[in-house]
């Protein structure tokens, strides 16, 4: 698709002077039926297009007036990705109105050069950074999405961004690069690529929104089902930091005390892990790891892991030492550099062997097995829940890597919640619908609400995959 070759003095020159290498990228593909990202504007850009930076200075914990980062845009989604640290909340004297509406596309212009989402609803109290563009786009607005997610486009402009710095720059260098065309079946081939993703948007929305009935769901039954004891907050005793052995601990906050005794004090009681059943990983001395389908096992690290359950990043690995993954299993990551409290250290993946085969997951994952399958999946379903990541940041140690021992996740409570609950959890999770034909774009599009988390992320796999073949044969002008 894309070849380096031999440049002119020439083009040194238009260049203006420019020495690297890789500005004299030249992309030849079959199809020159192409326009540029300019072209599906429908005005030239303006600068109230751009984001405006407000400094660091006006962030302001408790307001209702947010600012959005470049990390809000991810490779693996096409919807904004938020986070404590993809979003600020802002002095609202500081707030710029950027009317940011459901539909609007946004690229990065720094740092993830050339990433992009659209919105997937209205975001009135919400600002872009001033590295990040809002694209004026009315017609053929979800095709030239998905030629802007596609490797086709993302290697263009990383050949034309200069490289060798901390942070890249692409200013609105973007604008340049080649959408290409469909030649034949044009108005079929265009409507199929913009079904194909307006499907997988939905289908990312409806990930969204079970996730949140699922973390709903949770707290509702954890709070609703508790026992006559009243919480009452207490300062931590010379005893306590004696046991703990942590004076700078975030188990002594109100914080992580109203939630362990929610969870102790659930009227049907809770449990722990058991010690045989939680297992540590590794990472083999001698190893080969790919994306290759002859790979033997596939391999997972806190990377590869989403925060809602499921396993994100499709990697594989071949080694001389025996795996670890060999049955159904619950991965818990234990340490990550990600945010600034922990809060994502504990987050779980639901793993099945039935899907992925064996597999080997290293050190920064301990894995979970010896349960049944609706125990494991929702074990997963309530470390992922939003109560449990503040319980997790409050227990987790370290200062740039957080972390969470052994010793602490078999601490953990789980609460014995009753059948009924326990079985809402595990549909909005794991809920299958049977799919006999994936070209019928608009039967899939009705299944939607009736499928789980999990198994809505398996079905984005294949659709992404759909897609980007139909984008390859675009390019390549057999379509």
């Amino acid at each position: 698709m894309s070849s380096f070759i031999t440049t002119k003095y020439q083009n040194v020159i238009d260049g203006k002077f420019q020495l690297s290498p890789s500005m004299h990228k030249i992309f030849i593909t079959p199809n020159s039926n192409t326009k540029t990202v300019r072209d599906f504007l429908s005005r030239d850009l303006l600068r109230t297009d751009l984001g405006t930076e407000v400094g660091s200075i006006n962030y302001v914990k408790g307001s209702l007036k947010y600012f959005i980062k470049t990390k809000a845009l991810q490779s693996h989604t096409y919807l904004p990705l938020f986070s404590n640290e993809s979003v600020e909340s802002i002095h609202p004297a500081s707030f710029i109105n950027h009317n940011l509406r459901k539909g609007d596309i946004i690229i990065s212009k720094d740092s993830n050069i050339g990433e992009v989402i659209i919105l997937d609803k209205d975001y009135p109290n919400h600002m872009l950074s001033g590295a990040l563009y809002k694209l004026p786009i009315v017609t053929n607005k979800l095709y030239l999405l998905a030629f802007l997610k596609h490797k086709f486009f993302r290697e263009q402009l990383d050949s034309i961004v200069p490289k060798g710095v901390t942070i890249r720059h692409a200013g609105t260098k973007f604008l340049d690069c080649k959408i290409p065309l469909p030649n034949k079946n044009i108005e079929e081939t265009t409507k199929h690529v913009e079904s194909l993703m307006q499907l997988i948007i939905d289908c990312e929305i409806e990930i969204q929104t079970k996730y949140t009935k699922i973390n709903n769901l949770i707290e509702e039954e954890l709070f609703a089902g508790q026992s006559g004891s009243i919480f009452k907050y207490q300062y931590p005793t010379y005893n306590d930091t004696i046991q703990n052995r942590r004076l700078d601990t975030g188990m002594y906050s109100e914080q992580f005390q109203r939630i362990d005794f929610a969870i102790k004090n659930y009227r049907l009681g809770y449990y722990y892990i058991e010690s045989s059943k939680l297992k540590s990983g590794n990472t083999p001395l001698v190893r080969h790891i790919g994306n290759e389908e002859t790979l033997k096992y596939r391999w997972i690290t806190p990377t590869n892991c989403s925060d809602v359950g499921y396993i994100l990043i499709d990697e594989r690995i071949n080694m001389l030492t025996k795996n670890n993954i060999n049955e159904n299993a619950m991965l818990l990551i234990n340490r990550t550099s990600r945010g600034g409290i922990g809060e994502y250290v504990g987050i779980a993946t639901f793993y099945d062997i039935a899907e992925h085969g064996k597999g080997h997951h290293n050190q920064g994952i301990y894995r979970v097995i010896g349960y049944e399958n609706n125990d494991l999946i929702f074990m997963t379903c309530f470390m992922n829940s939003q109560i449990m990541r503040k319980y997790c940041s409050s227990i987790c140690v370290g200062s740039k890597m957080k972390e969470i021992k052994l010793n602490q996740f078999l601490n953990i409570p789980f609460p014995r919640f009753k059948e009924d609950t326990k079985t809402q959890v595990i549909k909005l999770f794991m809920n299958d619908v049977e799919i006999s034909d994936f070209n019928d774009l608009l039967n899939i599009s009705k299944s939607l609400s009736n499928i789980g988390v999990y198994k809505l992320h398996s079905l984005l796999v294949i659709l992404k995959s759909q897609l980007d073949k139909r984008l390859d044969a675009i390019v390549n002008d057999i379509c």
